[in-house]
């Protein structure tokens, strides 16, 4: 029977969602994003076990980025040619969209013999500060649903406006290393990844993912790899790999999930396999021409996009 109650974090005030069943525990800040910040089977982590849960933002969990993952040069896009600055209460955001740090509003919590879920909302509108440089009246929704096999993600954008919506979105999970990087091995099927410029801007070009870059071919611990990449090629019948000492976590995505980010830092606990629908600075490489490149999304007015991410858990059986 799985369980899924909501609470209050201890020491912090803030409501909490637990999802379990099945040997997995998931815990969700609403108000934090709708972060799923902690995931455990079996007592083991999966994911990076947050620092400061004070601190709002893509820093632990899995952070959702809505409606420009990763960066956008300057805080500046340009769309059918009218250039618009990313600010939220008169700040410039420069990274990972609008709602990786407000609250959203839960709408369904149930659970039954075979799963756990929840799901939570978040408008953008004429009403709310995220409008102010995202002038497109939107509804994001998101769902996880815990079963026996792990997590799932879907996720639903409605256009509420009059006309279409340029977009993208992505999930930012930090997997835990458990103390040592060099028992944690990763493996991602695409070949290709995106050239960059000094500031994490591609110019364009797409590589061959070799050498240091080349996670397709073998499993690469994750102590080995040095690694802030977006990576191309990702369909839905492809995953990404994670294996620890006692198990795999399989990482598969809709089609619309094309990119995978890939960040392996040496300094923190954790790191990074993130699918992403768009590559960075992607509205403003869509104007220069870049099409196919830039992964944008375009949702026509009252039109709802849909997409799902699945992290599934396998006991390893070999040595």
């Amino acid at each position: 029977m799985f369980t899924a109650v909501k609470g209050t974090l201890d020491g912090y005030g803030y409501e909490q969602v637990t999802l379990a069943g099945a040997g997995h525990e998931a815990r969700i800040l609403p108000q934090a994003g709708f972060n799923l910040y902690h995931w455990t089977f079996e007592g083991e982590e999966i994911l990076m076990e947050p620092v400061d849960l004070s601190v709002f933002g893509t820093k632990y969990g899995i952070p959702i980025l809505f409606p420009t993952p990763n960066r956008i040069r300057n805080a500046v896009y340009t769309w059918q040619g009218r250039e618009y600055t990313m600010t939220k209460r008169g700040e410039k955001v420069l990274l990972h969209g609008l709602v990786k740090d407000e609250p959203f509003t839960v709408t369904r919590l149930e659970a039954g013999e075979d799963s756990a879920v929840c799901e939570a909302e978040i408008a953008i509108s004429r009403e709310n500060a995220l409008y102010e440089g995202y002038p497109f009246a939107c509804t994001l929704t998101v769902r996880y649903t815990l079963t026996a096999a792990g997590l799932r993600m879907d996720a639903f954008v409605r256009n509420e406006d009059e006309r279409e919506m340029p977009f993208g979105f992505a999930v930012h999970p930090y997997f835990s290393k458990r103390g040592d990087a060099g028992r944690v091995s990763l493996t991602v099927p695409c070949r290709r990844y995106y050239e960059a410029d000094e500031g994490r801007i591609p110019t364009g070009r797409l590589l061959p993912a070799e050498g240091e870059t080349d996670i397709h071919s073998r499993y690469r611990t994750v102590e080995s790899l040095y690694l802030d990449h977006v990576f191309r090629g990702m369909t839905a019948d492809m995953e990404s790999k994670i294996r620890y000492e006692d198990i795999v976590v399989h990482i598969r995505a809709s089609d619309c999930f094309r990119n995978a980010v890939v960040y392996t830092p040496h300094d923190r606990p954790g790191f990074c396999i993130e699918p992403q629908t768009c590559a960075t600075n992607f509205i403003n490489m869509h104007a220069q021409g870049l099409v196919d490149e830039s992964g944008l999304m375009v949702l026509p007015a009252g039109r709802t996009f849909a997409c799902w991410v699945d992290m599934t858990v396998e006991k390893r059986t070999e040595a």
